[in-house]
């Protein structure tokens, strides 16, 4: 409909909007129409179908009419817990299938981690995209509920804010670390000698 005239979108903005409330929702099973107003839209096609509001005006008696809304708000409540259930039915299926492939990290005391640079995909003028995005190297001093840790970095400065185990990782030691504590452990006195 905007492709052939891109200049009258305002003008086709009410009919848009009027189209997506009166169209059945798969989620729900009904339409949002449906949902605010207890009953179903009518569409100007179908105005010669006489309704409670018609036959109201035409003289139905106030008992029948009242008769009628109490039967069409009992529909309307089972079509809202209907529309709950499916969504919530829908909602677990998406979880399920997006936790699919999340591991959960948990971490113990005295741990080594790498935290996440924040402010996140931050990059220095220097590195360009090989800007480093995890620092290193930190202890796990505190274990809070919902996977939060307590933080101190190797030089012995505790960071003041608890870090979410979702912005941290574990820490692996590199090759040369590993040749240097295995030359430590081997030969200590070369090793004090290469401190100095």
């Amino acid at each position: 409909m905007i492709k052939n005239n891109p200049r009258e979108w305002s003008d086709l903005l009410q009919d848009t909007l009027w189209a997506y409330r009166t169209s059945k929702r798969d989620a729900i099973d009904c339409t949002t129409y449906e949902l605010v107003y207890r009953h179903e839209a009518i569409i100007p096609a179908e105005i010669n179908v006489r309704t409670i509001r018609v036959d109201k005006q035409d003289g139905m008696t106030s008992d029948a009419c009242q008769e009628a809304m109490s039967i069409m708000n009992l529909d309307l409540e089972a079509k809202r817990e209907q529309a709950l259930t499916s969504l919530v039915k829908q909602k677990k299926l998406t979880a399920e299938s997006c936790n699919k492939r999340v591991r959960s990290k948990s971490f113990q005391l005295n741990d080594l981690v790498w935290k996440v640079k924040l402010p996140t995909g931050h990059k220095d003028y220097l590195y360009g995209k090989w800007t480093p995005q995890w620092e290193a190297t930190f202890r796990i001093i505190k274990v809070y509920s919902g996977n939060s840790y307590g933080l101190q970095h190797m030089n012995g400065n505790i960071i003041k804010t608890n870090i979410k185990g979702k912005f941290i990782k574990a820490y692996h030691p590199t090759i040369w670390e590993k040749y240097a504590q295995n030359i430590q452990k081997s030969f200590p006195e070369f090793w004090k000698t290469m401190q100095k």
